[in-house]
């Protein structure tokens, strides 16, 4: 999952967004992009290709003929195409996502926007990086530690835990689908996936591929936890319903219709939901196994925010700063609010 290429394109993303912190214009930026071509270059003994609208914009006026034709044959055929970077905008971004193929893979910040998109040879990542870090900075709002540590206290404990059950890190975990799933269902899954190891020190998700169908599990060294995701007729979840375990937990819409079930490390779910609905409550059932089973009544952005029938279908920033901190490796399996308390310094 981590090869060289990916390593590099790090470094590229890391050093172009460093350089662009302190850029203020458009020649800025043009010295921004040409210093991470020339650090690749440098890494990997080889060149980049560049962006035709990055190629007219250098400023060559400095050079004489004679200079030009002595650098350009410093160049070999073994130089060229060693990694392809191509800066287009959010839009193009967007719908290269959605036309992605099975080499390339979604790079998202830390706040789950998607910045970029990368395969074994090329780099294609959107133009307004500095933007998106401004209004970042801008919107973003400043938690305290005890701000946090409240509100993750509210959406771990609900009426149904009296302890706190965390996923286990010893292996990475993978998403399984084995019944009447569909490629948004998978899209949403790999993604969510990337967000989610970005919000985890501890558990890590596979968010290359998923298991689909029939599993396997008669070798010796299986390499995941699963996740085993249903998505399956209303007869059938009644029958797991009837047959449900001690561990698992209904889900009910807002007219009280049984749409799902949710357990330790699976979740079932009605086959008749939109694409939305089942979205949304695939995400709330995984965040449930996860170990958030409580609401907030205070913080109307949250995801947890389940107030006078409404419904947010995105993690708040605050949520994300909650997950940082249940999965970042100071609280542990079986601990009860106390504990969890004393843990994160509040009051008891």
């Amino acid at each position: 999952m981590k090869w060289l290429t990916v390593l590099s394109v790090s470094f590229v993303i890391f050093f172009f967004i460093s350089a662009g912190c302190t850029s203020q214009s458009s020649s800025g930026e043009e010295k921004i992009i040409a210093g991470v071509i020339n650090d690749v270059k440098d890494k990997k003994s080889g060149s980049v290709v560049e962006d035709d609208s990055i190629r007219k914009n250098r400023d060559t006026s400095h050079v004489s003929p004679g200079e030009e034709k002595e650098s350009s044959s410093t160049f070999s055929d073994n130089d060229r195409y060693l990694h392809y970077i191509k800066i287009i905008s959010p839009s193009v971004l967007e719908k290269l996502k959605n036309e992605i193929n099975a080499d390339e893979y979604p790079v998202h910040n830390d706040n789950g926007d998607l910045i970029g998109i990368v395969s074994p040879g090329k780099l294609y990542i959107r133009g307004d990086l500095l933007d998106l870090q401004k209004q970042k900075g801008k919107a973003g709002k400043i938690f305290s530690k005890t701000d946090v540590a409240e509100h993750l206290v509210d959406i771990i404990f609900g009426n149904d835990n009296a302890k706190l059950l965390l996923f286990k890190s010893n292996k990475d975990y993978q998403f399984w689908l084995d019944a009447f799933y569909t490629v948004d269902d998978k899209k949403f899954l790999l993604e969510l996936a990337s967000h989610l190891n970005a919000l985890s020190d501890t558990t890590q998700f596979e968010d290359e591929e998923l298991a689909l169908g029939f599993l396997k599990t008669n070798y010796a060294d299986i390499p995941y936890n699963f996740y085993n995701i249903k998505i399956i007729p209303q007869k059938m979840l009644d029958e797991f319903k009837d047959n449900r375990k001690s561990d698992e937990r209904l889900i009910k819409d807002s007219e009280g219709k049984l749409i799902g079930i949710v357990g330790n490390d699976h979740l079932y779910m009605l086959d008749s939901l939109s694409s939305e609905d089942r979205q949304y409550y695939m995400l709330y059932g995984i965040l449930f196994s996860m170990g958030l089973h409580g609401t907030t009544y205070s913080e109307k952005d949250s995801f947890f925010y389940q107030v006078g029938g409404i419904r947010n279908t995105e993690l708040s920033d605050l949520d994300k700063e909650a997950i940082k901190l249940l999965y970042g490796g100071r609280l542990k399996n079986g601990m009860d609010m106390e504990e969890v308390k004393k843990t994160l310094g509040l009051k008891v």
